[in-house]
């Protein structure tokens, strides 16, 4: 049996502009179900592009995802710093640094991910 990529190519198909060979007259070819389905396939420049596409709407999700945990980060933090004797001083002073430091942060990832 052929793969479905290779019958193709067996078939004398024009593949993304490609010439490919094709099978001499006396070699049958089986017919399948696949076979009866029209193959409709993109360009090779056309798949790079929606891959890339794709690519790209998950780097922005991801950054959106960060900007939330940011946030998230910078409110514990501050709760953690005006929590009191309840924290040591250096978790409150770390967190208190972070309380003031992470919302900056954010401000500049969400610039940065506007112009992209």
């Amino acid at each position: 049996m052929v793969p479905p990529v290779s019958k193709e190519v067996a078939l004398g198909q024009v593949i993304d502009g490609d010439k490919v060979m094709s099978l001499p007259a006396h070699v049958s070819h089986k017919s399948t179900a696949m076979d009866e389905v029209p193959v409709v396939r993109e360009s090779r420049t056309a798949r790079v592009r929606r891959l890339q596409e794709e690519a790209r709407a998950l780097a922005r999700e991801q950054i959106s995802e960060f900007e939330v945990l940011i946030d998230a980060t910078a409110k514990m933090a501050l709760e953690i710093a005006d929590g009191g004797e309840v924290y040591s001083i250096g978790a409150r002073e770390i967190c208190r640094r972070l309380s003031d430091e992470l919302p900056r942060t954010l401000q500049t990832l969400q610039v940065i991910s506007k112009k992209n």
